[in-house]
């Protein structure tokens, strides 16, 4: 196996624990993780998911995990766990784009413009999206949209695509 996170060092004794125990059930070492948020860019406003992304030798996985009710909303939860991987030998591209430019691109939705966007735009922030572009095995090219990872440019750098 290759080198493991370094961040793991800095962890507590659980949150090791468990990256421990994930590699383990992975039969992988972890490179990276971060929190991250699920986009799904099939209808606008997009569905989004909160957990984890992480890199590990051979494949990036994602994963969520249940959230807890509401103090007065102790209704049943409809809860359905979402955790898939992506072959590292499967990415294509890598690609970090603006929120304006995620839906530009998605949803054909042009920015707002005016006298008054120039002088909002400078008091708020557009949120940077993480692409990864995937070849399936039948051929179909699949993107996978993420958003709030830590150190975009980061994952950028460890997500190039790369050769078997």
């Amino acid at each position: 196996m290759s080198v493991q996170c370094p961040k793991l060092d800095h962890l507590s004794e659980n949150i090791r624990t468990y990256w421990e125990e994930k590699q383990q059930e992975r039969g992988e070492t972890l490179h990276q993780f971060s929190y991250a948020i699920l986009v799904e860019p099939v209808r606008f406003p997009a569905p989004e998911k909160s957990g984890i992304l992480y890199i590990m030798e051979h494949n990036v996985w994602f994963e969520d995990f249940p959230k807890p009710p509401l103090f007065f909303l102790n209704s049943p939860s409809n809860y359905k766990k979402t955790q898939f991987h992506i072959p590292r030998t499967s990415i294509t591209d890598v690609e970090l784009i603006t929120r304006s430019a995620f839906e530009q691109r998605f949803f054909d939705k042009q920015p707002s413009s005016g006298p008054l966007q120039g002088i909002l735009n400078i008091f708020k922030t557009d949120p940077v999206y993480c692409i990864i572009s995937e070849r399936q095995e039948n051929g179909d090219l699949l993107q996978h949209v993420f958003r709030e990872v830590d150190e975009p440019e980061g994952w950028l750098k460890a997500l190039q695509p790369r050769t078997q």
